[in-house]
């Protein structure tokens, strides 16, 4: 009985391992037909010298690396060994970097896309640079990259103000919104900012700021432009406005008048900074009819500067000025 169990396991024992030859076998010629096809298909293509190089290439790769590429689809990232060894590969990449085309080319200059010759790692024999070449002295930085110190050294010089008068202005954007140029070619995005500035003692100034670099160009030119638009307003005891006025704007219709001592300023938001960069600290008034922000500046601004004085007022009304003030100052 023993002998009849063992033969049947040894016949299936050798079935399998001629099996297992004649699989390896076929695999083998399988294989060696795919290469044969993918050297035909090179040879198509490239020259005898070239595609042994790209075989000697071909053999270095792992297949187990290139079935885990396979495996993991698009996403597979393979592993590229640095070009350069010595290079600071944190501080750029030579295979990104803009190609230099000729010599002293600035940043961003490149007259067409990156070509292999010129940009590849291993020619930089071709990248072209003179040592002393001048520099442009002439080169003027952009309006929102200064300081205030800058900016304020650059407005005394043109207005004929203090450095330090202007660097302590109170300066606030009033609107600050993006609008969109309608052209033939398209619409183009542009920046729109009004501001308002003052030294909370009777001066005040509104300015606008338009750009299409960004809003802190914008508002860098709405700053200037305040600035350079200062102007006296006259206030009573240095708190508030003198008497009471009615201005009309556009389709803007304001009445504002005088308020007493700690009554603040209860107004607009708009006027409410425009007060706050003149030092009124006591105001009581309504906007009626279109309360557009740009109008309401503009208006409120121009019937500040339009006040009357109270020498004008006591000689219009043919009174004195003691009278106007209601208040008596004894010697």
């Amino acid at each position: 009985m023993f002998r009849q169990t063992v033969q049947p396991i040894s016949i299936i024992k050798r079935c399998l391992s001629t099996s297992n030859k004649v699989l390896a076998e076929a695999g083998k010629k399988a294989s060696n037909s795919k290469v044969e096809q993918h050297n035909k298909f090179l040879n198509q293509y490239y020259n005898p010298e070239i595609l042994k190089s790209i075989q000697i290439a071909e053999s270095v790769v792992k297949p187990e690396d290139y079935m885990k590429l396979q495996l993991r689809g698009r996403e597979a990232k393979s592993r590229v060994a640095p070009s350069q060894e010595d290079f600071d590969y944190s501080l750029k990449d030579p295979v990104w970097e803009e190609p230099i085309i000729y010599p002293n080319q600035g940043l961003g200059r490149a007259p067409y896309p990156e070509i292999p010759n010129v940009n590849s790692p291993d020619r930089s024999d071709l990248r072209i640079r003179f040592k002393d070449a001048p520099v442009a002295t002439n080169k003027q930085e952009p309006t929102a990259a200064k300081n205030p110190a800058q900016i304020a050294k650059e407005l005394s010089e043109l207005t004929g103000l203090d450095e330090r008068y202007i660097r302590n202005l109170y300066v606030r954007p009033l609107i600050m919104k993006r609008v969109s140029l309608k052209t033939a070619k398209g619409n183009i995005a542009n920046f729109f900012v009004l501001s308002v500035a003052g030294d909370k003692n009777g001066m005040v100034g509104i300015g606008i700021g338009k750009s299409r670099d960004g809003i802190r160009t914008a508002a860098t030119k709405a700053h200037w432009a305040a600035v350079k638009n200062l102007r006296a307003v006259n206030r009573y005891e240095n708190r508030t406005i003198l008497g009471s006025f009615e201005h009309k704007f556009s389709a803007s219709k304001l009445k504002f008048s005088a308020a007493p001592i700690g009554f603040g300023l209860r107004c607009n938001r708009i006027v409410f900074e425009i007060c706050q960069a003149a030092g009124i600290k006591d105001l009581k008034g309504k906007i009626f009819k279109a309360r557009n922000p740009m109008h309401v500046a503009k208006g409120f601004f121009e019937a500040l500067t339009k006040q009357k004085t109270i020498e004008e007022l006591a000689a219009n009304r043919g009174k004195k000025i003691v009278e106007l003030r209601k208040v008596y100052y004894s010697q």
